[in-house]
């Protein structure tokens, strides 16, 4: 039995409070912010993890509002990761206003276009 952390906007003070697993649906869109939390709580860097989780903010943020997945399938059909529409049916992925909001998001993090 392993104790673990859920919500990615509650990882990295999960795993500094000694969760042994971040189960994270950001990760393997954006693995290089995951993994910067991940490493900075493991080595007991608390001001680096919770610094990186505070970056993240906006995508917390939005996925309160709009659910984890489908956030994360916008961020990755914008950053041209996957075709969109992503999400099988009958879960509906984010469009409009929603989805422009995300794509702000993404462009304002700095996290790249694939092929730009």
């Amino acid at each position: 039995v392993a104790l673990g952390v859920s919500g990615d906007g509650h990882g990295a003070v999960g795993l500094l409070a000694g969760c042994e697993s971040w189960f994270s649906v950001i990760g393997g869109t954006l693995p290089a912010p995951a993994l910067k939390i991940t490493r900075a709580a493991l080595s007991g860097d608390a001001d680096a993890a919770l610094a990186t989780s505070e970056l993240l903010r906006p995508v917390w943020d939005l996925m309160a509002e709009h659910g984890s997945l489908r956030v994360t399938a916008a961020i990755a059909e914008y950053l041209g990761l996957v075709e969109a529409p992503s999400l099988p049916r009958p879960i509906r992925g984010l469009g409009g206003a929603d989805a422009a909001r995300v794509a702000e998001t993404v462009d304002r993090l700095g996290f790249a276009v694939q092929g730009a």
